[in-house]
């Protein structure tokens, strides 16, 4: 080793230099390679969030759609519960007069009769 000419050792260090730059270069590639395919990875999972994002926020706007018709059914109860007793009332109404009118014919009836 020590006869051997410092051409031919600068030969072998250039070729080694070449080899360790071709090693390099292909260590380079494949780092870019698992980078493009890290950031894949993460704009899958950030569109799989985009995407419940946007499912919560067409969720959310059938909330006051769903919050009017609630608001409706309350309304059209409260209607139909007036309506009800106002019939109620209506109906005692009518036998309270129709009542009152046999009680007063009942009475009228010996007066007339004399």
């Amino acid at each position: 080793m020590a006869s051997e000419s410092p051409t031919r050792l600068a030969r072998e260090a250039k070729e080694a230099i070449e080899l360790l730059q071709k090693d390099h270069d292909f260590l380079r590639e494949r780092f870019d390679v698992l980078e493009l395919l890290d950031l894949r990875e993460r704009v899958a999972r950030f569109e799989e969030r985009l995407a419940r994002v946007e499912k919560t926020l067409e969720e959310l706007k059938l909330v006051p759609v769903l919050e009017d018709r609630v608001n409706k059914l309350e309304h059209r109860e409260e209607e139909s519960s007036k309506r009800r007793w106002q019939f109620a009332y209506i109906f005692a109404g009518a036998v309270t007069t129709l009542l009152v009118t046999v009680l007063v014919q009942l009475v009228l009836l010996p007066l007339v009769k004399k």
